[in-house]
Order: structure tokens, then sequence, then C-alpha cells
């Protein structure tokens, strides 16, 4: 039975409040999906990062033994294609490829030719993306001739 004065009139506030409250529930829900993404993208990008470091220093270290017996020596390299050899590359078992490269460049710091070591890492997008987009880190360290020449001493990350 209708009141005089009514016609709906509560209906339609219902209604217009429901309709406010799913599009605010739509905004939160596109907000967080949006936190998720970047969380995983950032959490791509420090894992990349953390590989290229350690790979770079794995290979660090077997100069910082002994640089000669590791035959880097710029004449050595002046024999290898463009000036640069390949250290290492693979595989992780979490799908992250890395390659190692070292090479000679005049440093930053002494302003000398040092021996730069580069490590590249990679890995396929987690997420599914047109196009399909790969994720890259690249890291370079320096090290420079020890006074007696036998090794070489690390200085630190290039930025």
């Amino acid at each position: 039975m209708r009141h005089l004065g009514e016609r709906g009139m509560s209906s339609l506030f219902g209604l217009v409040m429901l309709g406010v409250m799913i599009l605010a529930a739509a905004g939160l829900l596109a907000v967080e999906r949006n936190e998720a993404y970047a969380t995983r993208r950032y959490e791509d990008e420090v894992r990349l990062r953390l590989v290229a470091r350690s790979e770079a220093e794995r290979a660090a270290l077997l100069f910082e033994k002994g640089g000669e017996e590791a035959g880097m020596t710029e004449a050595g390299l002046a024999e290898e294609k463009n000036g640069k050899k390949k250290l290492a590359e693979g595989v992780t078992t979490d799908g992250i490829s890395y390659h190692v490269m070292a090479y000679f460049e005049k440093g930053t710091r002494s302003g000398e030719r040092e021996l730069m070591i580069a490590a590249t890492t990679s890995m396929d997008a987690s997420a599914r993306r047109i196009p399909q987009m790969k994720s890259y880190m690249r890291v370079r360290a320096h090290l420079a001739p020890s006074k007696e020449g036998k090794y070489y001493v690390w200085l630190g990350w290039v930025p």
C-alpha cells in the first residue's frame, strides 16, 4: 500500500548509493591491482640487480686473486673481438640469464686504464603484456692493477 508523497524516492536513493559503493569498490580494486603489479616489478628488478652484482663480484674475485693468471692483460684483450672477453654466461634456477664481460676502459677515479667488468641480466616478464617484453639490468664494476701488477684491486661500482 502506497503512502501519499513517497513515489519510490527511497528506492531511487538506495540504487544511487549502491552505484556509488560499486564505483568506490572498483576504484579500490584497481588501485590494489596496480600496487601488486608495481611490487612484482620491483621484486623482479631487485632479483636482477642481485644476480648481476653477484656474477660481477664472482668474476672480480678471479682478478683479485691474480689477473695475469686469468689472462686479463691489455695485450691479451687486444686479441679478443672488440677488445672484450666473455667471462661467463648462463641461466640461474629461477630463469634469469646472465652474461659477464671484461674490457679495459679509461677509469673515472685514477684517470688510467682500468679493468671493467660488466654483468647483464635479463628475464622474461612475469605479467602478460602485449608486446611481451623482457626486463634487463646491467651493472659495471671497475678494478685497477695493483702496484706490483700481479693482481687487481676492487675500486667499486660504476654508476
